[in-house]
C-alpha cells in the first residue's frame, strides 16, 4: 500500500444485525447486556444466528499480515492471529523482503532471517490459514545499490530466491511476484514491460520447486488495466495463476459500489478486468483483491480526499457491502484481503487506522462483523 490514496446493495437483516453488533462494541460488555435486555435473550440469538447463516458469504476473508516487521514477536503473532482465525479470517497476505532471505549473493540467511519466516509460517499453519506471500524489496547487491523499489540487474536472481523461497516453504499456497508493480513507490520505474520479464523468470523457478504453488500477479495499485493490459501484451499471460488487484476507492471514504467514472480507482472496475482477463483467454483464472481496506478515522476540512476516514461503522459496514458485491457481481473475484490485520504506528493516521485489530489487539467491529458473517459469532 502506497502513502497516498485519493445503489449500495442492502439486505434489511444483516443491517439489523449489523447495528445490534456495533451496538455490543460501541457499550462494551455492561452495555450489550443492557441493550440485549429490551429483547428475549433466545429470541435475540435465534435471530442473529438466521441472519447470519443466511448472510455467509462464499468468497474467503484473507487480511495483510505485516508479521516479519521488527515490530512483532511470537506473543504479538499468536494474539492477532488467534483473534482473526475466531472471527472468519482464513487467509494470510505476508511480505516477505528478498533481502531478508539472501543479504548476499548465494548467501541464504540461516542465522536469522530465514528461521524467523520459519517461525511465522509454522505458525499460519498451525492455525489452518491458506498463506499468500509476496517476494519483494531489491538486496543492493542485485542491482548496484540502486535502491530497493528498483528490478534486479539480472532476473535471474529474483528467479533463484523464488525458487528457494517455494521450495523451502511448502505450506505457502501461492507466491505473489511483487508488490503494486505499477506504482513507483513500490518499483521504480513501474514498467510493465520489465516486469513482465520478472515474472516469467520467476514463474518457472516456483513451479519447479513446488508444482502445486500458485504464483499470483503483483497485485496493482487500483484496477489498473491499461497497466495490465501492457503486461498481457509483453507475455505475461501464461506466467500467472492468479490475477491480483488494490481496488482502494479514489475517493478514501467512497463506498465500495460507488460508481465508475471510468478511471482505475473504483471497485467497480472490476467488469473491465474480467473482460480484459476474457479476451486473453484468463476468464478460468480467479481473481484475488490482495489489498483493500478503508481507514477509520476523523477529517477535517483540510484532508486530501484520498486520506478521508470513515466511522468504526462504516469501515465494518463497506467490509459487508464489499463482500456482498463480489459474490453478487464479480464471481471471477474469489479472495478479498482486509488491508490490515492491526493499526500501525507510523504517525499517519489515514495510515495507521486500516487495522481489524487496535494497536492493543482489542477488535475493532470490522473484525467483528466478519466473525458475525463467517462464524456466526454474533
Amino acid at each position: 500500500m502506497t502513502t497516498s490514496r485519493r445503489t449500495p446493495l442492502t439486505r434489511p437483516s444483516l443491517t439489523a444485525l449489523l447495528a445490534l453488533l456495533l451496538l455490543v462494541c460501541s457499550t462494551g460488555l455492561a452495555g450489550g447486556a443492557q441493550a440485549r435486555a429490551s429483547a428475549p435473550a433466545s429470541t435475540t440469538a435465534s435471530t442473529a444466528s438466521t441472519a447470519a447463516a443466511a448472510a455467509a458469504p462464499t468468497v474467503r476473508l484473507g487480511a495483510q499480515f505485516h508479521g516479519l516487521w521488527a515490530e512483532w514477536d511470537d506473543a504479538s503473532r499468536a494474539r492477532a492471529l488467534d483473534a482473526m482465525k475466531a472471527n472468519g479470517v482464513t487467509a494470510l497476505r505476508v511480505d516477505v523482503a528478498w533481502s531478508m532471505i539472501e543479504p548476499r549473493r548465494g548467501a541464504y540467511d540461516y542465522g536469522w532471517g530465514v528461521p524467523h519466516i520459519d517461525r511465522l509460517f509454522a505458525m499460519a499453519q498451525q492455525r489452518g490459514f491458506r498463506v499468500l506471500a509476496t517476494l519483494y524489496l531489491t538486496p543492493s547487491w542485485a542491482n548496484g545499490g540502486k535502491g530497493d523499489r528498483v528490478m534486479p540487474d539480472d532476473v535471474r536472481d529474483y528467479a533463484k530466491v523464488a525458487g528457494f523461497a517455494a521450495g523451502r516453504w511448502k505450506s505457502v499456497e501461492a507466491w505473489q511476484v511483487w508488490n503494486e508493480p505499477n506504482a513507483k513507490a513500490f518499483l521504480n520505474p513501474p514498467d510493465p514491460v520489465a516486469y513482465t520479464k520478472l515474472l516469467r523468470a520467476a514463474y518457472p523457478a516456483i513451479k519447479a520447486a513446488n508444482p502445486s504453488a500458485r504464483v499470483v500477479f503483483g497485485g496493482t495499485e487500483y484496477v489498473d488495466t491499461e497497466w495490465i493490459k501492457r503486461a498481457y501484451d509483453a507475455g505475461a499471460g501464461p506466467f500467472f495463476d492468479v490475477m491480483a488487484v488494490h481496488p482502494y476507492p479514489g475517493d478514501a471514504a467512497a463506498p465500495p459500489e460507488r460508481a465508475s467514472d471510468g478511471n482505475k480507482w473504483w471497485l467497480t472496475e472490476t467488469p473491465k478486468l474480467m473482460a480484459l482477463m476474457k479476451s486473453r483467454g484468463d476468464a478460468g483464472k480467479s481473481i484475488w483483491y490482495t489489498e483493500l481496506g478503508w481507514s477509520a478515522h476523523s477529517n477535517t476540512s483540510s484532508t486530501p480526499i484520498w486520506a478521508r476516514g470513515v466511522s468504526e461503522a462504516q469501515q465494518a459496514d463497506y467490509l459487508v457491502r464489499t463482500l456482498r458485491l463480489v459474490q453478487s457481481s464479480y464471481p471471477q473475484v474469489s479472495r478479498v484481503y482486509w488491508y490490515t490485520s492491526r493499526d500501525k504506528a507510523t504517525g499517519d493516521i489515514h495510515q495507521d487506522r486500516f487495522g481489524l485489530l487496535r494497536r492493543d489487539f482489542s477488535p475493532r467491529p470490522v473484525l467483528l462483523a466478519a466473525g458475525c458473517l463467517y462464524k456466526n459469532r454474533c
